[in-house]
């Protein structure tokens, strides 16, 4: 299996692009375009791009519409850009950058600067990606160990009421499905994968403080007395309660999202709303 990074050159000049090869050796596994709609088309067909070596004056598309439409579709955020030009004005110059580039290279080229800038740009990019997997496997770690400790609420919870184990997961999933639906049909909620996670976690707490009940209480098959009612309603607070004696600061998203008011917070972003729904 080719191990070497993949760069993706793209110019009208089969000679441009045989140059830049030439210069950059053999360290690297090539991708070849000679307009912006064959760029497009193999950023589509190949996964893991490493770096895009894009000019701008080109047939058919040039370099900034495809900056334009790899910004529309996030990819630039994945796959650094390194504009190669004659032209050297300003304007120029300052519009690639505006269109997310990450280096600006003029023509005719001096192979140590071609070197130097592309080693330099696939080295932090290559450094930001090991960062963005070091944080995703956080991410992963944490969600997992959330999951391992609502299960086991739930059953705490379930071995004194049957109910509350299939309620909890029940306002867990439903939870989810409708942070995830929200995201979708509105900019208006700006929900990243670890806020989803955070807010089903705390969702899932919701129900701590029964733990604390008489189980008399909480078992009782009719309806309860006014004195027993009063009782029941102080879940929340003795919920809020755990919370806090978890050593959370108080500005930590759990405490706010968990409980709201009654752990020393308020929640936000219309996050109670779909608790509450669910």
């Amino acid at each position: 299996m080719d191990k070497r990074q993949k760069i993706l050159i793209v110019d009208d000049s089969k000679l441009n692009r045989d140059i830049l090869k030439e210069i950059l050796g053999d360290a690297y596994n090539y991708l070849e375009a000679e307009n912006g709609n064959q760029a497009i088309q193999r950023i589509g067909e190949n996964i893991g791009i490493d770096l895009m070596l894009l000019d701008i004056n080109m047939p058919q598309m040039n370099g900034f519409e495809v900056l334009k439409i790899m910004k529309r579709s996030q990819c630039i955020a994945e796959t650094p850009v390194i504009m190669i030009s004659s032209e050297d004005a300003v304007d120029t110059m300052r519009k690639a950058y505006e269109l997310g580039i990450t280096d600006y290279i003029t023509r005719p080229f001096d192979s140590v600067i071609v070197k130097k800038r592309v080693q330099n740009t696939l080295g932090l990019y290559m450094n930001q990606k090991h960062l963005i997997n070091v944080v995703y496997d956080q991410v992963y770690e944490k969600e997992e160990n959330n999951n391992i400790m609502i299960r086991i609420m739930s059953n705490i919870l379930g071995s004194r009421n049957s109910e509350s184990r299939e309620h909890i997961l029940h306002i867990k999933t439903a939870t989810e499905m409708m942070l995830r639906q929200l995201v979708k049909v509105t900019d208006a909620y700006p929900l990243t994968e670890a806020d989803i996670a955070l807010i089903t976690t705390a969702s899932s707490l919701h129900d701590i403080g029964k733990i604390r009940i008489p189980e008399e209480i909480l078992n009782k098959p009719g309806r309860l007395t006014d004195e027993e009612f009063q009782i029941m309603k102080t879940h929340s607070e003795i919920g809020a309660a755990i919370i806090k004696d978890m050593d959370f600061p108080q500005d930590h998203p759990l405490v706010h999202t968990a409980y709201g008011k009654s752990a020393g917070g308020t929640m936000k972003d219309g996050t109670e709303r779909v608790i509450r729904m669910a």
